[in-house]
């Protein structure tokens, strides 16, 4: 006799309302985690941003920096605006011989080929302690080495270094310091890297003026500290009477990250003072 066989058991399969449940659910879930991703990107998109504008902040410092802080202070400064600085930067150092000779000390060679010669300073070391500057359209010529070595002289160059013939003409005290300057502009002004913001501009002489970096805010500025203050001021002094900047480097990121209004943006403030102060 044959055993009765067991009922076999329907497969049934997903119901319409379960099946319109887990797309809800699928879909919550999918959304939750888009909003997720899409805020991290564009978290990850500021820090970006402000990397980059902390870049551009640094980097402009740094070059500033390094050639404002060998301005004379008592007449380096040839013109100055909260938009733009122009200075009298040494390019070479030396000492005073005899008729209009000068021992110049050695230079680094890319520095002087890079360079535009547009006059001297010669120290006063008789009473005021201060610089004068004379302007020149030609270079040194080469000096007679008489002029420095000769008693009472007696100054004698260095491995690398040279005697100079300056003109126009100098008078000075024998073993006065003496230095070859060129002037320096920096400049806030319409940026050709970046349309539509501000970069930052150097111009050697009266050559072209070179765009270092962008963009900078409309907030970036030269402030200036005067004599006898330790605080910058918006206000221009007299020339005479800088003795150092403030440098507002206000600066803004390439890129806009999405969902921000306006690109991120990184504020440093730079005191630098100038050298030789006697005042």
């Amino acid at each position: 006799m044959t055993a009765p066989r067991a009922p076999r058991r329907v497969r049934r399969g997903f119901s319409l309302v379960e099946l319109i449940i887990t797309l809800v659910l699928v879909a919550i879930i999918g959304a939750a985690a888009g909003r997720l991703l899409m805020s991290q990107t564009r978290f990850y998109a500021r820090i970006a941003g402000q990397k980059d504008a902390r870049s551009v902040t640094r980097a402009a410092r740094n070059i500033i920096q390094t050639e404002l802080s060998m301005v004379e202070a008592g007449g380096g400064v040839v013109a100055a605006s909260n938009d733009s600085i122009r200075v009298r930067m040494p390019i070479a150092w030396g000492v005073f011989c005899s008729s209009s000779t000068i021992m110049r000390l050695p230079v680094d060679s890319a520095m002087r080929a890079m360079a535009t010669y547009e006059g001297y300073a010669i120290k006063d070391t008789s009473s005021t302690g201060t610089y004068a500057y004379t302007s020149a359209s030609s270079a040194p010529t080469t000096g007679s080495s008489s002029d420095c070595t000769n008693a009472p002289m007696n100054i004698t160059a260095p491995p690398n270094g040279v005697y100079l013939q300056l003109s126009p003409t100098a008078t000075a005290t024998t073993g006065s310091p003496v230095f070859l300057y060129q002037t320096v502009t920096y400049r806030f002004a319409a940026s050709n890297l970046v349309p539509g913001k501000r970069g930052l501009f150097r111009r050697i002489g009266t050559g072209t003026a070179e765009e270092l970096l962008a963009p900078f805010d409309t907030s970036a500025k030269f402030r200036y500290y005067e004599l006898y203050s330790d605080v910058a001021q918006t206000a221009v002094p007299s020339l005479a009477n800088i003795r150092g900047v403030e440098l507002n480097l206000d600066a803004q990121s390439p890129n806009r990250a999405g969902g921000q209004a306006n690109p991120e943006s990184v504020q440093i403030k730079t005191a630098i003072f100038f050298r030789n102060r006697v005042d």
